[in-house]
């Protein structure tokens, strides 16, 4: 609870100082020697920063897992919109995926149909109701965002959000 006391207390200029401090060359940089609570702070703005990119919240509303799904759907072949890909992609059991594509597909987002090689598995697709809400995905605010950060700074987020991505697979393969 104090962690999120101290965030409370730093302005937003405060917040994005400390991340930004200037070391000895001039150059905009964080330094080596970070204080926990600034990496704490750091991570609390981008939860906060992803979790406002979802601005619909009611239950009627597609959810961050649902919208999940509908970019893995949009971006994967056939062969791989299955129940047991998805959930591999999304680092989940199978039973939230299989709820929430229930759902999509009781909202007319998705379809579900039986894989011509096994008739006991069944392949997830699109609809065009899908498709089109693709067309306001939430990631694309962030993408917009994003895209008024200096260049610089753009590619030294994606650099560092691959970095952590592939520290974070690394740890959980090493304890699997």
């Amino acid at each position: 609870m104090r962690t999120l006391e101290l965030y409370s207390e730093l302005s937003p200029y405060d917040r994005y100082a400390w991340a930004h401090e200037k070391q000895e060359g001039g150059a905009d940089r964080m330094t080596h020697d970070v204080d926990e609570k600034q990496l704490i702070a750091s991570i609390v703005l981008l939860e906060r920063f992803v979790r406002d990119i979802y601005p619909a919240r009611h239950s009627s509303e597609i959810q961050p897992l649902q919208w999940s799904i509908l970019r893995y759907l949009d971006r994967m072949p056939d062969d791989r919109c299955e129940l047991r890909w998805i959930a591999q992609f999304l680092g989940l059991t199978r039973a939230p995926v299989t709820r929430a594509t229930a759902t999509l597909e009781g909202r007319g987002y998705v379809t579900h149909r039986a894989n011509g090689h096994d008739g006991r598995t069944k392949t997830i697709g699109l609809t065009p109701l899908g498709i089109k809400a693709l067309s306001n995905d939430p990631i694309l605010t962030a993408v917009k965002h994003i895209r008024k950060l200096p260049e610089a700074e753009q590619s030294q987020f994606m650099n560092t959000i691959r970095s952590i991505a592939l520290i974070s697979e690394s740890a959980s393969d090493d304890t699997a």
